[in-house]
């Protein structure tokens, strides 16, 4: 038998025990019962944050001149405007920026103002309905279209491209279609013709696979290489000139120094076409107007990631005969410029 003190102490702890159990028992019920809580959020977390607008930039092939302008760009706005979020799109070239642009599949992109022109009138491969595209700013420098070869070669004329081996970039591209055009204009029959991206063709190159390669812009491919395998540009000669003229006559020819970008080069005349920013034109107003005014306030931006854009002027605007979107023109004219009637926005597309 449990003595007197023994009794106590288990009576004590079953009703210490009894307790808890009708505690715990009264909080289960409690919890199942009451109704949901309310949060209260104060007047500054309730407030809704600012929109951020999502825009698509096709900048061309990766590494080449309109894709590092498109990376350029997309640090220099995104530097002042936290409403915007810029993303950059690798292409085939030019051309695929301007039928994606023309398909609706973006916002902005590099193109050539041949096809900015296009577009707008409905020729060539945009004669089909599809979304017009206008100008933002000229880009600098021009597409210069030049024929590299190694300084070490026996190559230094047009002529002596005749039995050789040639990169004109990926087929559909700007490079590989005016490219085709030149060396037939000037007589040109190579051995062979070969399309593969700026990285591809510039190792080829270096490597002696390929004899020349075509770059429709200043690419960071080919002055990787030149610091080990200095280059050439093929310039034109007066008599060659006058044989792109007739077959081009659009697009001017312009004297560059090549040695400021590849080792080993010097000044030589080749065609050069102008390529621009281009947007839709029904993207916001206001918009393209802070983006336009921001590329020239942050050049120093840009030119850390693509050093030839320090030359953007707002006068090139004026060499490429393309309208400008309602946006860009406000900030022109915000500046001083005086825009003739052939660059005002259309009035048709704003009825």
């Amino acid at each position: 038998m449990l003595s007197k003190e023994k009794s106590r102490a288990v009576s004590k702890v079953t009703a210490v025990l009894i307790v808890v159990v009708l505690v715990l028992a009264g909080a289960v019920v409690y919890l199942a019962t009451r109704p949901p809580a309310t949060t209260v959020v104060t007047e500054t977390e309730a407030a809704p944050t600012q929109a951020v607008k999502e825009l698509k930039i096709f900048g061309g092939l990766v590494g080449g001149g309109g894709y590092m302008q498109s990376l350029a760009f997309s640090q220099a706005v995104g530097a002042v405007l936290e409403d915007v979020r810029l993303t950059v799109i690798g292409t085939p070239g030019y051309v695929g920026n301007a039928k994606r642009l023309h398909q609706g599949l973006g916002d902005m992109g590099v193109i050539t103002n041949l096809d900015a022109l296009d577009i707008l009138n409905r020729k060539g491969a945009f004669k089909e309905e599809g979304v017009y595209v206008l100008q933002m700013y000229a880009i600098a420098p021009p597409m210069y279209l030049h024929f590299l070869v190694k300084a070490s070669s026996d190559l230094k004329t047009f002529s002596d491209l005749n039995g050789k081996k040639i990169n004109l970039l990926t087929r559909g591209s700007l490079a590989d279609k005016l490219g085709r055009v030149i060396l037939d204009a000037l007589g040109i029959k190579p051995a062979e013709i070969v399309n593969v991206p700026h990285g591809d063709a510039a190792q080829m190159l270096k490597a002696g696979d390929i004899d020349a390669a075509l770059a429709g812009g200043l690419a960071v491919q080919y002055k990787e290489i030149s610091v080990t395998e200095p280059l050439r540009i093929l310039t034109l000669t007066p008599e060659e000139e006058q044989k792109l003229k007739e077959a081009l006559p659009t697009i001017p020819i312009e004297e560059f120094d090549f040695g400021t970008w590849y080792e080993g080069a010097g000044k030589a005349r080749v065609p050069a076409p102008w390529t621009i920013m281009a947007v839709r034109y029904d993207l916001d107003e206001d918009l393209v107007y802070r983006m336009t005014k921001a590329v020239f306030e942050n050049k120093d931006v840009m030119a850390k990631i693509y050093k030839p854009a320090a030359a953007l002027s707002p006068e090139y605007i004026f060499r490429t005969g393309v309208p400008l979107h309602p946006g860009a023109l406000k900030y022109y004219e915000e500046i001083g410029l005086e825009i003739p009637d052939n660059l005002r926005p259309p009035a048709e597309l704003y009825k």
